[in-house]
């Protein structure tokens, strides 16, 4: 029995041997067919452990190649997250299969596939799905993968926001295609189109290396060279491409282009004549031949050309914007004008038509058209040229600063030679202006001469040159630097036109700022006195001389993606602020070198031009306080302080200065409060005040205040009852008024409206005003500026009939835009723009009064519009505080203007966009943008007013 017990145990053990002897030989049985053992797959996702599991449910028995086939057409119809995990696993489990090649494709494309689809959502990580898919990418591929394909990873991924990627991208398929010529050109147009000049030069000349004959990568690196700015190169390459291919109409015309940018006219008509021989249909020849005709001096012959080509075809972008820059460049401003609208309309994102375009607007006086277009066109480019020529229009709008802060982000100095980069990536050196940037006109219209002048160049780099060397004094006070300082501002001032004055003052302010060159100040300042009148009589006196005062403004709408339209301010208001600034600047001079009777002098001069109560008023009198104070006049330095100072905004650093003085001349600060906060004189209560819309910036001490530093935004405002002659009283007392000079003979010119293309900003009532309570008629009719008192003055006519009384409520001054200049000289006080709302009359009209408003009546009538509507698409607005929003409002039965005025312009400010839509069906409609410029919350009122009658908005402010 024992024995028995035995020999079972041995027979199952041996069994047992078997058993285990026998699964390694099954197994090596699997393997030797097409697939892999399961254990020797990698770790999986979840949903790959999916696709395992299924995996090894499969029968064990080996797949023939119809059935791998249908397999894999099968994994091509499900959705691209699940193919690529079932794709990788065919891969792995059937590796010498005769579809392995084609299945990795289809990974590579799934990969790629899914990563676009990641980063259309917003996911990164779609990058490594392009990076994998490159990783196998093969040595070896069919044409048609590579070009379908593999090619377009670059492209997908730049247009995903991935440029550094992108670039990546194409560099690795470059280095597994650098034996293939046409690969690599296929390559190098993902170079050309990403403006990637170094990289497209480096795979043409690999291509033309492999392939010396090659016409194609002749012009691939032709155009490389000229997008690296390499005219003469490019010029040769073209030259080579058409020497191999003398039928190329490309090699042929981009040859003839080159040689017209460079200035030899005969060689370019030449050659445009060769190609429209060959194809009488080429448009761009034909556009050649007229601008070389234009370039060669044939200006008549040139004209009748382009009027003929036009004719047949308007649409011709190249060809309008080349004539108008020529023409704008030969100082032909009208036709350039019309012919640069032509292409805007046109093609409106095209940046060098708008360079055409702000050349003419600036040739035609009206460099802040110019400023629009050119901002335009900083959507859709940006390039040293454009950044060149909105600092041009700023200058020819007398804004220096801006034009300064403009000119010193792109370019620099090293020693007497600019520096910028063409382009935004070729670096680049010349003496002026007009050599730095003519490669990038050259490259891109193919002109050889610029629309700049010397003149206008050689006066924007002394300008550039002064803001760097103050810059470098801030930081280093070296002499070297405040001579630098002084010899770019007399090189910036030098010239003799129109806003030379306003050069002058600018560059001696900068300077007195960094207390700098003081002599050198002082001849800069007299000599402004020569071109007073020449800048008052410059349509953009108004932005010129109130340039300082009007930077917060133009600031907020440009970060609102418009420009600010500010309302002329009339002649003899704008002649007392040039003059009294000119005078302020001499006594701070003088100030600061030490010389206080002669301060004294200079700023007593100034504080009886400058209007009064305005900050400008105030400012003065606070130089003239220090300037007294230090020729030990103390009695006289309180006077001064205490008009300079203003209650309705309180300053401790001012009044602790007062009150020292107040002391030390009466031992006591009693009565000291009194003096402060007393209310305006009758004279000065009708008074506009030219600033103060703006918050009040940081008060400095005497010795260190800047020449302009107390003056805020200007605030352009009117007395709401200055035209009721019936109420004046007969006489006034001198010592009660100080009157403007008798108006102009045109006392009722036709009214101007808006250009559409205007963001409109009325500026906001007077601090003055708002505090001091509602005129008497009286108090309005005898308020003034001018410092010299006419004892009986005349009254002129009151506006148009009065409708509708303003609430009492309301501020006593208000301001809009509607007005012209020419009414506004009228007015006997500085009168602003006036309200589009009437004001209420007091007792009755004369005869002479019911005349003047019956003839206003007949001339500005219109004749009334019918069937047309005004419609807003908002009932109400909200506006968060500091934040804006917009809306449509639309005419239909019309195509006349929309325009929206507010009383509450220091809470709000309304932009209007260009016409967003005319057409033949009789309607129009425009955008505005409404923001939120004060601190106040609360309700506001905007009316719009149109041909088809008018529409209230509220506004609330949160």
């Amino acid at each position: 029995m024992k024995q028995k017990a035995i020999l079972i145990v041995l027979f199952l053990l041996a069994f047992s041997l078997s058993v285990v002897e026998a699964a390694p030989q099954r197994a090596r049985k699997r393997t030797s067919q097409t697939r892999r053992p399961a254990k020797k797959k990698p770790a999986v996702q979840p949903q790959e452990k999916q696709s395992a599991d299924e995996a090894t449910e499969e029968e064990d028995e080996p797949k023939t190649e119809e059935q791998l086939k249908v397999d894999l057409e099968a994994l091509l119809n499900r959705p691209v997250a699940e193919r690529v995990p079932r794709l990788r696993f065919f891969l792995q489990d059937y590796p010498q299969s005769a579809l392995h090649g084609r299945a990795t494709e289809h990974l590579i494309s799934a990969l790629a596939a899914l990563g676009d689809e990641k980063l259309q959502a917003g996911d990164a990580s779609g990058v490594e799905h392009f990076k994998e898919a490159l990783s196998l990418v093969p040595a070896e591929m069919t044409d048609k993968f590579f070009v379908e394909v593999v090619s377009q990873f670059p492209a997908n991924l730049f247009l995903r926001g991935q440029g550094a990627a992108a670039l990546e991208a194409a560099r690795a398929i470059e280095s597994k295609v650098k034996d293939n010529a046409q690969r690599l050109l296929l390559i190098g147009t993902f170079y050309l189109s990403v403006e990637a000049a170094d990289d497209a030069l480096r795979v043409a000349e690999a291509a033309s290396a492999l392939a010396p004959d090659l016409v194609a990568a002749h012009l691939a690196r032709s155009a490389a060279l000229r997008m690296a700015f390499r005219l003469d190169d490019a010029a040769a390459a073209y030259a080579r491409a058409l020497e191999l291919d003398p039928n190329s109409a490309v090699a042929r015309r981009s040859l003839a282009d080159l040689r017209r940018a460079d200035g030899k006219t005969d060689e370019a008509h030449a050659l445009y004549r060769e190609q429209l021989a060959a194809d009488p249909a080429d448009a761009a020849a034909r556009a050649g031949v007229i601008l070389s005709l234009f370039d060669a001096g044939k200006k008549e012959e040139a004209g009748q050309q382009l009027d003929t080509a036009l004719k047949e075809n308007p649409s011709q972008l190249a060809l309008l914007t080349g004539a108008a820059y020529w023409y704008a460049a030969h100082g032909e401003a009208e036709r350039a004008l019309d012919l640069a609208g032509q292409a805007v309309r046109l093609e409106p994102r095209y940046t060098w038509a708008q360079i055409a375009l702000a050349r003419a607007l600036i040739a035609n006086k009206r460099p802040l058209d110019a400023e629009r277009a050119l901002r335009l066109a900083r959507q859709y480019g940006r390039f040293p040229t454009l950044d060149y020529e909105l600092a041009n229009a700023l200058a020819a709008a007398g804004l220096y600063e801006e034009a300064a802060e403009e000119l010193s982000r792109t370019f620099t100095l090293k020693g007497d030679g600019l520096e910028t980069l063409l382009a935004g990536r070729v670096p680049s050196s010349a003496e002026s202006f007009t050599e730095l940037l003519a490669p990038e006109r050259r490259a891109s219209i193919f002109q050889n001469a610029a629309a700049d002048t010397e003149d206008r160049a050689r006066m924007l780099k002394g300008l550039l040159a002064l803001r760097l060397a103050l810059k470098e004094k801030e930081g280093t006070a070296k002499e070297s630097a405040a001579n630098a300082a002084a010899t770019a501002a007399t090189q910036f001032a030098v010239g003799e036109d129109e806003l030379n004055a306003l050069r002058k003052l600018y560059a001696a302010n900068q300077l007195l700022r960094q207390g700098v060159a003081l002599e050198t100040v002082r001849e800069l300042v007299e000599g402004s006195k020569r071109g007073v009148e020449a800048a008052l009589d410059t349509p953009v006196a108004t932005n010129a001389i109130m340039a300082e005062e009007l930077r917060d403004t133009r600031a907020r709408a440009i970060s609102l993606g418009a420009t600010p339209d500010i309302p002329d301010v009339p002649r003899n208001v704008l002649s007392n602020i040039l003059r009294g600034r000119i005078e302020e600047t001499i006594g701070w001079t003088l100030f600061n070198q030490n010389q206080m009777p002669e301060a004294v002098t200079a700023l007593r001069r100034a504080a009886s031009v400058m209007p009064p109560n305005s900050l400008y008023w105030r400012n003065v009198h606070w130089r003239l306080g220090a300037a007294l104070k230090a020729n030990n006049q103390n009695a006289e330095a309180l006077a001064a302080y205490l008009k300079s100072y203003d209650p309705r905004r309180p300053d401790p650093a001012r009044r602790a200065i007062i009150e020292a003085l107040y002391k030390e001349i009466n031992g006591t600060l009693e009565g000291l409060d009194a003096k402060l906060n007393q209310k305006p004189s009758k004279s000065a209560a009708g008074l506009s005040a030219l600033a103060g819309s703006a918050p009040q910036t940081k008060t400095q001490t005497p010795t260190d205040l800047p020449a302009s530093d107390a003056i805020a935004s200007p605030s352009i405002v009117a007395p709401a009852n200055s035209a009721t002659p019936e109420t004046a009283p007969a006489t006034t007392n001198a010592s009660d008024a100080t009157l403007a000079p008798p108006p102009q003979p045109e006392t009722n010119p036709p009214p101007t409206s808006i250009s559409a293309t205007r963001a409109t900003i009325a500026p906001a009532p007077s601090p003055e005003a708002d505090k001091a309570g509602p005129s008497t008629p009286a108090q309005s009719s005898t308020s003034a500026l001018t410092p010299e008192p006419i004892p009986t003055p005349t009254p002129t006519a009151a506006p148009a009939e009065v409708t509708t009384p303003v609430p009492a409520t309301e501020p006593p001054f208000e301001s809009s835009p509607s007005s012209t200049p020419e009414q506004i000289a009228t007015a006997e006080s500085f009168s602003p723009p006036l309200s589009s709302e009437p004001t209420p009359s007091v007792g009755k009209p004369d005869r002479e009064t019911k005349a003047a408003r019956t003839t206003r009546r007949r001339r500005v009538a219109a004749p009334p519009i019918v069937s047309c509507t005004l419609s807003l698409d908002a009932e109400a607005l909200a506006v968060n505080s500091g934040g804006g929003a917009t809306l449509i409002a639309r005419l239909d039965g019309h195509t006349g203007d929309i325009d929206a005025t507010t009383p509450d312009w220091s809470h709000i400010i309304i932009l209007r966009d260009p016409l967003i839509d005319a057409d033949a069906t009789n309607s129009a409609a425009f955008k505005f943008t409404i923001a939120s410029i004060g601190k106040t919350p609360g309700q506001f009122n905007i009316t719009f007013k149109s041909p088809c009658g008018k529409k209230e908005l509220p506004v609330t402010i949160k």
